[in-house]
């Protein structure tokens, strides 16, 4: 009993939810390249050989109602499938609008410099920030993959 109590509940919730998001105007154009997420920015901070990627999204009125009923662990394979070019990833922490992410080996060091080569990123972000070790910071725009670069 206390069980189907419990489904009811979560079931009006998850249609209330649901019906105030259909409700407002929705942009159905922005969810086109990734079917149900919208990247809004991409950051990459350079650490040596490795980078912290720091993602920031925004979901469809339906996806959101599935990680409000199952959690933001469901969106784990899609954060990989962005970055299915680079070579080793790691899902730090994921919420519903960001993701923290580990990706080793995004640079090699050649003498004194560290070379970044350019990978493509599955969903293009509306804007790709790149922060390198001293603290500069280069933005880019509507792109779909990060920039060759080098950096100490």
């Amino acid at each position: 009993m206390e069980t189907k109590l419990i489904i009811a509940i979560a079931l009006i919730i998850s249609a209330i939810l649901l019906a105030a998001k259909l409700f407002q105007e929705v942009n159905t154009d922005q969810f086109r390249e990734g079917k149900y997420i919208h990247i809004d920015s991409v950051v990459i901070e350079f650490n040596k050989s490795n980078g912290n990627v720091h993602v920031e999204y925004h979901l469809s009125p339906f996806a959101e109602a599935y990680l409000f009923l199952f959690g933001s662990k469901h969106l784990e394979p899609k954060m990989k499938e962005i970055f299915a070019d680079f070579s080793d990833v790691k899902i730090l922490k994921i919420r519903s609008n960001s993701a923290s992410l580990l990706v080793s080996n995004i640079s090699r060091k050649s003498d004194q410099f560290y070379l970044h080569e350019s990978r493509k990123f599955d969903i293009q972000p509306d804007i790709l920030t790149l922060v390198y070790p001293d603290g500069t910071r280069r933005n880019i725009l509507n792109t779909n993959s990060t920039p060759n670069t080098f950096y100490t």
